[in-house]
C-alpha cells in the first residue's frame, strides 16, 4: 500500500499515544537547540577522520550525532560529510558554519574523484552510482574515493554517543585482515530483508553468505581490504532489487565481510536494539524502527547531562 496523508497522519498519532507529546517537544523543539550549541571544528590535521552520509532529513539529526561524539571521544577528528541530493546549498551552508574545516560535499552527481576510482574500472557499479536509484552508495563508493587514509570511522547520522568509545580510537591498521568493526545486533538480521541481493542467488554464484547479525551503522572501515573487482562481478551478475536499493551499502560491506572477516562491536556497548536503560551503553544507533527513541531517549538524556552548554 502506498502511503498517504492519512497514513502518517496515524502513524503520528500512534506515536504520540505510545511516547506521550514529549515525542513532539523533543523532536520539534529540543531537537533544534543544537544550532545554539556553537561550532564543532573538523581539522585537517586531525588523526582521526570520520566519514557520514547525511539527508535533509537527518542534518540536524548529524549534529547531535558529531557533537556527542567529539564530547565523548575528546579529541578533535577531520570529516568528511556527503550530501545526498535532498540537501539544500543552504543546509549544506548552515553545517559548514558549524563544522568549520569539514569536507561538506554534494554528492547527487560524482565528484572528479569518484569518476576517476570507478567510472573506467568498474562500468556497472559506476552505473548504480550515477542512475540515482541506490542512493546510499556514496556511503561506501564516495567515501572510499574522498578518503584520506585508508581507515575511516563510518558513523551514521542516528547514532548517539553516552561514554568513550575506546574501541572506535583505537590505532588504525591498514594491514589488518578485518574489512570493519561495525555494530551489530543481538538477534539474526533478516536473510530477505536486510540485503539488496537475495542470499540464495549469491551463494550459488559466488559461495558467499552474509554474516548472521550484521549491521554498517557505526564503526570503522578498512578500505585497504575493499574488493571492488569482486563487486563489480557480482553486481553485473546479480542485479541489486530497486525496492531494496538503500540497502546495497550495506550489501556490499557485508560481502567483503564475508569474504575477509570483520569484527562486531559487543552489543550490549554499542546497541542497536532498544535497552532498559543507557547505563554502559557508549553508543546507540536509533535505526529507523526505533527512530522516535532518538529523542525521547537519546536526545533528552543528553540534554540532561548538559552536552548543549
Amino acid at each position: 500500500m502506498t502511503p498517504n496523508a492519512f497514513t502518517f497522519l496515524a502513524r503520528g498519532i500512534g506515536q504520540v499515544r505510545k511516547l506521550g507529546w514529549r515525542l513532539l517537544w523533543h523532536r520539534y523543539v529540543t531537537r533544534r537547540r543544537i544550532l545554539d550549541a556553537g561550532s564543532i571544528p573538523c581539522p585537517e590535521n586531525a588523526d582521526l577522520e570520520v566519514h557520514m552520509q547525511v539527508c535533509a532529513r537527518d542534518w540536524l539529526n548529524a549534529l547531535w550525532t558529531l557533537r556527542s561524539f567529539r564530547h565523548y571521544a575528546k579529541r578533535p577528528f577531520q570529516l568528511v560529510l556527503l550530501c545526498d541530493r535532498s540537501v539544500t546549498e543552504a543546509i549544506r551552508a548552515r553545517l559548514r558554519h558549524r563544522l568549520p574545516g569539514a569536507d561538506v560535499i554534494a554528492c547527487e552527481q560524482p565528484s572528479s574523484l569518484v569518476r576517476e576510482c570507478f567510472a573506467g574500472k568498474f562500468p556497472a557499479l559506476y552505473r548504480l552510482r550515477t542512475g540515482g536509484q541506490f542512493f546510499t552508495l556514496p556511503k561506501v563508493m564516495d567515501s572510499f574515493a574522498q578518503r584520506r587514509r585508508d581507515v575511516v570511522l563510518s558513523i551514521d547520522p542516528d547514532v548517539l554517543f553516552f561514554d568513550h568509545p575506546d574501541e572506535l580510537l583505537e590505532n588504525p591498521d591498514p594491514s589488518a585482515t578485518w574489512v570493519a568493526r561495525f555494530n551489530a545486533p543481538r538477534n539474526p538480521t533478516d536473510r530477505r530483508g536486510g540485503f539488496a541481493i537475495d542470499e540464495d542467488t549469491l551463494l550459488h554464484s559466488f559461495g558467499l553468505g552474509y554474516p548472521e547479525r550484521f549491521g554498517c551503522g557505526l564503526g570503522p572501515v578498512n578500505y585497504a581490504r575493499a574488493d571492488w573487482d569482486l563487486i563489480e562481478r557480482i553486481v553485473s551478475e546479480l542485479p541489486p532489487d530497486p525496492e531494496r536499493a538503500f540497502l546495497l551499502d550495506q550489501t556490499i560491506f557485508a560481502i567483503w565481510c564475508a569474504k575477509f572477516g570483520w569484527e562486531p562491536l559487543a552489543p550490549a556497548r554499542y546497541a542497536i536494539d532498544p535497552v532498559e536503560n543507557l547505563d554502559g551503553v557508549v553508543a546507540r544507533h536509533y535505526y529507523s524502527k526505533t527512530r522516535d527513541l532518538l529523542y525521547v531517549e537519546g536526545i533528552a538524556e543528553l540534554t540532561r547531562r548538559g552536552l548543549l552548554n
